[in-house]
C-alpha cells in the first residue's frame, strides 16, 4: 500500500491531508480488493507502480466525495438582520451511488486494466 510520500511525490496528490491519508488508502485498498475479486485486474503496460497509483486515485475520489457530502448538509438563510443555518443529513440517491462507483472504476482504470466478465477463483 502506498504511503503519504508516494501520494505526494509520485502520484502528485495534494488534496488528502497527511493525517487522513492512511484511512483513505485503506478504504481504497478494500475497493481495489473487491475489483480484483470481480474483474481480472492487471497493470496497464508501461505504467510504473500501477496499483499504488490506482489506490491513490481511488483515495482522492473518496476524499472529494466525502467533502462534497459534508458540504451538502449546510444551508443558510438570511432575512434582514436575522440569519439561520440548518443542517440536514446528506441523502444519496441510487443514481449518485452508482455514478460514484463507476467513477472509482474509471480512475483505477487509468492505471489498471479491468476485464469485465472475468472472475478470479
Amino acid at each position: 500500500m502506498p504511503d503519504y510520500i508516494f501520494y505526494t511525490d509520485s502520484y502528485l496528490g495534494e488534496d488528502i491531508p497527511e493525517q487522513e491519508f492512511d484511512r483513505y488508502a485503506r478504504r481504497a485498498q478494500r475497493k481495489l480488493n473487491h475489483y480484483q475479486q470481480v474483474f481480472c485486474v492487471t497493470p496497464r503496460p508501461g505504467v510504473p507502480d500501477a496499483e499504488d497509483n490506482a489506490l491513490c486515485a481511488i483515495a482522492d475520489a473518496m476524499y472529494e466525495f466525502d467533502a462534497e457530502d459534508a458540504r451538502r448538509g449546510f444551508a443558510s438563510q438570511s432575512v434582514g438582520s436575522v440569519s439561520e443555518t440548518y443542517t440536514a443529513p446528506a441523502e444519496l440517491s441510487a443514481t449518485t451511488l452508482y455514478l460514484r462507483e463507476a467513477y472509482f472504476r474509471q480512475v483505477a482504470g487509468d492505471f489498471l486494466l479491468m476485464q469485465r466478465g472475468v472472475r478470479h477463483g
